[in-house]
């Protein structure tokens, strides 16, 4: 019987046709499901074979040759990925993976669950004259390695139970022939490794390659036998996970992503629910929520941002992620203090022996990348990175720097890493990052010459200790410190304003996962914790009291700044500790997942004045507590392969700003502010590498600090929390696996954001909203290093509201503007297509790779905001930055 299979190029045109339908009509979100835990209970099966072409240049001179590939499956049974780790040469080794990559098997089950799994395949090309008959019988071939170095192990006996048994020799491979086809178990032992059971599935006349990783028991290592667990099947699958609405992204497959310049976490703003930001901001808009209420965390660790200013690099060497995860809302309760989503970077462990690095350099900066080991135990890595964009500004485009904001930007990381004992890591890591960044617009009056500029420093210094036990508990602690400055001033004429701060951070993130409960059919993981975090700021500021402008403000860029100048210093100390409980209830063998969750957090604040200086007046601080109790509740059903459903909602809070804490700009009393977070989406997937996910979502926030609506306010009450917010719409990812070489996603969202600026206020838009956000991007990889890829982008402006008239103010000798409905223009819409070119060459034991990447391809003018003239008669734009060819090399050794 002959089985039916998808072919890729039906795969791959459904999902260039649904490029082209996007951008007409566009689709309506990733939902993560999170994979069981790390127990190999089902081997996968082998269920379609796809014969490889022969080599007509080998078959003609007899030559026969076997390829070892390393084969990923996904949870449907799809390959997802195919690499040769034993070539038989270019020939050979095209044909297999081309064959390879349309294989099916049966899925790999984890605790009764399907999942990922990386497995070894042997591909053998042979010319046999007659038709052999049917097999009766299986192979098993494979390796046994330590899983810190890597190296093989032999002495190491492998038995079938009741049946054969093999020895690995010096170089840790075994093999064990006429094994009768099913599932057969298997037996591991050896010195220094305790005795240890998997299962293997055989199939007639197939030789079944596997890899097992082990760790090894030190001599002086006096754990007993009954605590150690030391076998490691390679299951590729994410760590754990209870959102429901979240988009992973690994490292090698971001950083092929078309106008990203190789970065790997610039890939975030190509995703579902974000919002473009303006060129030179960096900032993160992500379903409708404030830039400042999404929150990063690196390894657990928050950091005042992802990207650097201008939003061309991210602040992490992307040689030392491992993945990204961007989580919209609906997130579970091992985090908070944000009413937005959280985007979280894990970073990678250095491995490996002797000395290892990248080089890197194009047009935006120069980075290097080193990796290293002492002993066995010990490893270390290091990168740094220094842009140099501006010089080549300032060389051929002279003022062009005066109107665009050309950043300049620094960052360094340095970790190390020591392995206590097997399963039990602790790591040391220091961040550091740098910021300047200034635009304007020039006039010959000195009076009317208009500039803004902001500056931003951080350091993060953090150890992290992991442990990993035998009987799927896993513990982490988290203890860092860090300190922020930031500097931001605006000048119109000869009137500046400026904010300036300095904060120290202390933190703690502890958390505890055991399976408390594991019976055929239902499961029960929970994990206990606690979220820390003491902030120290002070803070001071002088100038316009309308400046800088906060979002919700009638102006335009240019505008003069309110006349009344006022000055203030003043402190914030900050304080929450949060421990949170969750817990993750499977059903029907893990078809359904219900993840409740609690976090207590409590707010503590004192403020250094309560009220505006005055005199001599000694000043009178204040302290303010507040208790808050966030449910949390997250649903995931997959009740077949091909579908599933997601639904979340909870309760999230986030302390007011200390910069809008001042007793004479702000108001010292602010409460914390509270959002309500609700969504629920499907995910389908038409065939076993295109998967379509949909999700509705809305936000409903209160208490969010605004102006206050008075003329003359209250003292110390120039803000008010009395703003609300709501944003609602739906989110669509259709995303395509690698198949043929080809891999991509469109990812469009259709969102409304509002604000209420008081009770009985009409609804305004947001500042940042924009009613479509569309991303296409298709990459293509034949073979030989080759890529090619492109990646178009659209989004609606920005709301503004428009300038209808003006006035001549004699008294203060300028023009004043006369704004009409509010928010009831936009900025013309963004439209980008950006391209990538690139090539790998292999140079002995090194690499090199070199791309091109040109963003703004057709060289559009897109409009980053409206500027006018002194009597606001003509208006204009700011514009973002013109067709740009990046020419770039990374060496890797």
């Amino acid at each position: 019987m002959r089985r039916q299979r998808y072919s890729p190029r039906v795969v791959i045109a459904l999902f260039v046709a649904t490029l082209i339908a996007a951008a007409l009509a566009p689709l309506t979100a990733h939902a993560q499901e999170r994979p069981a835990g790390p127990q190999l209970t089902r081997a996968p099966e082998l269920v379609q074979f796809v014969e490889a072409e022969y080599p007509p240049e080998a078959r003609e001179t007899g030559i026969e040759a076997t390829v070892v590939l390393q084969i990923t499956i996904d949870a449907t049974g799809a390959v997802t990925e195919a690499v040769v780790i034993e070539s038989a040469g270019d020939a050979f080794d095209a044909a297999a993976i081309t064959a390879a990559r349309q294989f099916r098997f049966t899925p790999a089950e984890v605790d009764g669950v399907p999942a990922a799994i990386r497995i070894s395949y042997a591909y053998r090309f042979t010319l046999e004259e007659e038709t052999p008959p049917p097999p009766t019988t299986g192979t098993l071939t494979g390796i046994v390695r330590d899983r810190r170095s890597r190296a093989p192990i032999a002495g190491v006996t492998i038995t079938i139970e009741n049946g054969a048994s093999s020895v690995t020799d010096a170089e840790g491979r075994f093999a064990l022939s006429d094994l009768a086809p099913g599932v057969v178990v298997l037996s591991l032992s050896g010195e220094r490794l305790t005795a240890l059971r998997t299962e293997e599935t055989i199939a007639a006349g197939e030789r079944l390659e596997v890899a097992y990783d082990v760790t090894l028991r030190d001599p002086e290592d006096e754990q007993s036998e009954a605590d150690a667990d030391d076998l490691e099947i390679v299951v590729v699958a994410p760590a754990l996970r209870r959102e429901v609405v979240s988009t992973r992204v690994e490292a090698e497959e971001a950083r092929r992503v078309p106008g990203t310049g190789g970065d790997v976490l610039r890939v975030v703003e190509s995703l579902p629910g974000v919002a473009r930001s303006s060129v030179g901001t960096g900032q993160l808009v992500v379903w409708g929520a404030s830039p400042e209420d999404t929150r990063v965390y690196v390894d657990g660790v928050r950091i005042p941002r992802l990207y650097h200013e201008g939003g061309l690099r991210s602040v992490i060497a992307s040689d030392l992620v491992e993945s990204l995860d961007l989580v919209p809302g609906g997130y579970g309760a091992a985090y908070g203090r944000g009413l937005g989503g959280i985007v979280t970077v894990r970073t990678l462990t250095p491995m490996g022996d002797g000395l290892h690095g990248t080089v890197s350099a194009d047009l935006y900066d120069v980075s290097t990348t080193l990796r290293g080991s002492a002993g066995d135990r010990w490893r270390a890595a290091g990168a740094a990175r220094v842009s140099w964009l501006h010089l080549f500004v300032e060389a051929t485009q002279g003022d062009l720097g005066d109107y665009v904001a050309v950043p300049r930007y620094w960052d360094t990381q340095l970790r190390a890493a020591h392995q206590v004992r097997p399963g039990e890591t602790i790591e040391l890591v220091h961040m550091l990052g740098g910021d300047r960044i200034s635009r304007g617009v020039p006039s010959s009056d000195p009076a009317l010459v208009t500039s803004e500029s902001r500056e931003l420093d951080f350091q993060r210094l953090y150890a992290r200790w992991d442990r990993e036990g035998g009987d799927g508990s896993r513990s982490t602690i988290v203890p860092w410190v860090g300190w922020d400055r930031s500097l931001r001033a605006s000048r119109f004429g000869d009137v500046t304003t400026s904010v300036a701060s300095e904060t120290w951070l202390l933190g703690l993130r502890a958390s505890h996962r055991v399976r408390a409960f594991d019976q055929p059919g239902f499961g029960l993981d929970v994990e206990i914790g606690v979220d820390a975090e003491v902030d120290v700021v002070g803070l001071s500021r002088q100038g316009s009291i309308g400046l800088p402008a906060r979002e919700g403000d009638v102006r335009v860029f240019g505008q003069p700044p309110p006349d009344r100048i006022a000055s203030d210093a003043w402190e914030v100390v900050q304080v929450g500790a949060a421990p949170y409980v969750e817990g993750d209830l499977a059903f029907f063998d893990g078809a359904l997942h219900v993840v409740p969750g609690l976090r207590i957090d409590p707010y503590a604040r004192t403020v250094s004045r309560r009220s505006p200086r005055e005199g001599d007046a000694p000043d009178i601080g204040l302290a303010l507590q507040d208790f808050r109790a966030e449910p949390r509740l997250a649903l995931r059903w997959d009740p077949y392969p091909f579908l599933g459903f997601r639904a979340a909602g909870g309760l999230y809070h986030q302390s007011a700003v200390p910069e809008d804490l001042s007793a004479t700009f702000g108001n010292p009393t602010l409460p914390v502010g509270q959002s309500w977070h609700v969504l629920a989406g499907t995910t389908v997937r038409p065939t076993p590498t295109l998967g379509i996910e949909v999700t509705g979502f809305a936000s409903f926030s209160e208490g969010l600090a605004v102006r206050s609506q008075d003329e003359s306010p209250l003292r110390a009450q120039a803000l008010v929390a009395e703003g609300w917010g709501r944003a609602y719409g739906v989110q669509t990812l259709v995303r395509l696996e690698e198949t043929e070489g080809f891999s991509g996603w469109v990812a469009y969202t259709l969102m409304r954001s509002e604000r209420q600026d008081a009770a009985g206020q009409p609804w305004r838009l947001f500042d940042y909203d924009q009613t479509h956000v569309l991303t296409a991007l298709l990459s293509w990889t034949p073979g030989g290093g080759f890529e090619v890829g492109a990646r178009f982008r659209y989004s609606t402006g920005f709301p503004r509201t428009p300038v209808v008239d003006a006035f001549y103010d004699a008294g203060r000798d300028r023009w004043q503007p006369l704004f009409g409905e509010r928010s009831s223009v936009r900025l013309p819409e963004f439209v980008q297509l950006d391209v990538r070119v690139g090539q790998r060459i292999e140079l002995g034991d090194t690499r090199l790779e070199l791309w091109l990447e040109v963003q703004n391809v057709t060289n559009q003018a897109n409009a980053e905001e409206f500027v006018f003239s002194p009597d606001y008669t003509r208006r204009d734009t700011i514009r973002g930055l013109p067709i740009l060819p990046v020419l770039g090399l990374r060496w890797t050794f």
